[in-house]
């Protein structure tokens, strides 16, 4: 299997185990002491009991997280838009991020780090 079909299934494991409330699955990705930044600037979650910690936060709160369009893979490392429904906004509410992963040579997460502010907060038209 090819380096950048290694990242883009993780990258897609990641996004399907946080839609289906998987803490262990999405712990499972990443390396044990693996470094989260979500958002950048908010601080640095090390290691799987701080990512428990983080993650379980994350499941509670988003209803689905999706893709949007392809993993952009270099090496290493893997980058791509999510969109993020929160629980509760009968998904008429998105919060669009970028994520940028860094892997091991195994396809594990040694570092990601998640872009995204208020301004990609925003309420879905309902037609």
């Amino acid at each position: 299997m090819s380096n950048d079909k290694k990242i883009a299934e993780v990258m897609q494991a990641y996004v399907d185990a946080v839609s289906g409330d998987d803490v262990e699955a999405v712990l499972a990705l990443f390396t044990q002491d693996a470094v989260v930044e979500d958002p950048i600037g908010s601080g640095e979650n090390v290691g799987h009991d701080e990512l428990r910690k983080f993650y379980q936060i994350a499941v509670d709160s988003v209803e689905k997280m999706v893709l949007e369009g392809n993993p952009r893979i270099r090496e290493q490392w893997g980058a791509c838009a999510m969109l993020a429904y929160p629980k509760g906004m009968d998904l008429k509410f998105v919060i669009e991020t970028l994520d940028v992963m860094e892997f091991n040579d195994a396809g594990e997460i040694t570092h990601m780090t998640a872009y995204w502010g208020d301004s990609n907060m925003r309420q879905l038209q309902v037609v």
